[in-house]
Order: C-alpha cells, then sequence, then structure tokens
C-alpha cells in the first residue's frame, strides 16, 4: 500500500497519487493548502480541491551542501510555481547547477520518497521536480 509522504499528496486505491490544490469557486484563486476563505477574495466556504498540473517554471533555488546524515549532497532545493496556480517547494533533480534559470519550465514528478517506508511496510509517495523536455 502506497501512503502520503507530504500533506499535501492524495494516493488513489489504485495507487495513482497526485498533489492536491485547492481553488476559490468565487474568484479563481489557487492555493497550496485548505483555508476557510480566500486569501483573495476573503470569501468563505468557496475553496475546492483540484488535482495539480504536473508542469510550472521554477521561481527560486538553493543548492544544498550539508544536510542530515545519509542525505547525499549537494542537491537543489526549489520553489515551482506550477501552471494551474499554487507555488510548492521541492528538490530539482537531473539538471546541472549552472543551467538553472528563472523561469525554466519544469516537471513534477511523483516518485517513492527514497525507498522510505512507515513501521508496517507501507511505502511512501512523495515528489520532485525535473527539467521540462520540448517532447513532454
Amino acid at each position: 500500500m502506497q501512503i502520503p509522504g507530504r500533506t499535501n499528496i492524495a494516493v488513489a486505491e489504485n495507487g495513482d497519487a497526485w498533489v492536491r490544490a485547492f481553488r476559490c469557486s468565487a474568484c479563481g484563486t489557487a492555493a497550496e493548502v485548505p483555508t476557510i476563505a480566500c486569501r483573495r477574495c476573503h470569501a468563505r466556504g468557496t475553496m475546492e480541491e483540484f488535482r495539480a498540473g504536473d508542469s510550472g517554471k521554477l521561481v527560486t533555488w538553493s543548492i544544498v551542501h550539508r544536510s542530515y546524515p545519509g542525505v547525499p549532497v549537494p542537491f537543489v532545493s526549489a520553489v515551482v510555481r506550477l501552471d494551474d496556480g499554487i507555488t510548492i517547494k521541492g528538490n530539482l533533480n537531473g539538471v546541472d547547477h549552472d543551467d538553472l534559470h528563472a523561469d525554466m519550465p519544469v516537471r513534477l514528478v511523483m516518485d517513492d520518497a527514497g525507498g522510505a517506508k512507515d513501521k508496517d511496510g507501507n511505502e511512501y509517495v512523495a515528489y520532485h521536480f525535473t527539467a521540462a523536455t520540448a517532447d513532454a
């Protein structure tokens, strides 16, 4: 059985996983987390869950050179704005650090959370980003 490795991930019975997001039915503003009221128009009870898309653009990043024991460094910690309006953080994998630039097209990829499992052996599901390719 797969379980979400982050609070913003949903996993269906068939194992299909996605990033959960929320959109205001009054003004269309998207949010990363559920809220009682819309952050933009302040309408209450209008935030509806939707399945976030997998494409976006790199907003900012940091190249991490020190981390916890067992975590390989360096890695790129990135903030990405997905095309449907939410901004989320995750690692950006498979990109030469010299090629990083603002507004770089990226793709969200669901993964096995590095093989992490809970105490009952259930596999965690997480995500990372990769550079978007022209044919993707």
